[in-house]
């Protein structure tokens, strides 16, 4: 039943596909609101969890809203100053889609930017990302995930899944200060 869903969804996410050009650098330094879904994984998000200050301070004049699994709670920094939105197991149905409550919080902001920082395809975050009206959508390299997001990140360098986070942190803070990057 899931795999008849994310087939539906892509084919939806490609007829709706517009051929909408999306000023990167200008969406990266006049972002107001930024949704970051951190990974579903608890290795992934304890690796990307490492990152989370250097998003804030880079993106210091927007205001971040972070999604993730309520029991990672306890995993955060309490200092710094950014919205949660927390995801509990009664905010999906029985197929992994958000329920209308989880819906209503995600559609609460006007996003510019969705960044999806699960290393993988992840039916709750590809949906939430594309229904946050962001106009620019990020994620990881990955076929299943090209008829919801934009921009997509590849690197073949990488040893390892912190080293892939690492890099991947440096070009979005590079793209939003060029200048610092080249320094």
């Amino acid at each position: 039943m899931k795999t008849i869903i994310i087939l539906l969804l892509k084919l939806q996410a490609k007829l709706e596909k517009r051929n909408r050009m999306v000023d990167v650098f200008g969406t990266f330094s006049n972002a107001q609101a930024m949704l970051i879904l951190m990974p579903d994984i608890l290795e992934d998000f304890g690796i990307a969890r490492k990152f989370i200050r250097t998003l804030t301070e880079s993106f210091s004049t927007a205001k971040l809203h972070f999604v993730m699994r309520s029991s990672f709670k306890s995993l955060l920094d309490s200092n710094l100053n950014y919205g949660t939105i927390f995801v509990a197991d009664r905010d999906e149905n029985y197929i992994g889609l958000p329920k209308k409550n989880l819906k209503q919080r995600i559609l609460a902001t006007k996003f510019d930017i969705a960044i999806d920082l699960n290393n993988d395809f992840h039916l709750l975050s590809t949906y939430l990302c594309k229904i946050s009206g962001a106009k620019l959508r990020i994620c990881f390299d990955n076929s299943d995930r090209e008829p919801f997001y934009n921009f997509y990140f590849r690197s073949q360098t990488h040893k390892n899944l912190e080293d892939k986070y690492k890099r991947f942190i440096q070009y979005l803070c590079a793209c939003v200060n060029p200048e610092k990057a080249n320094s």
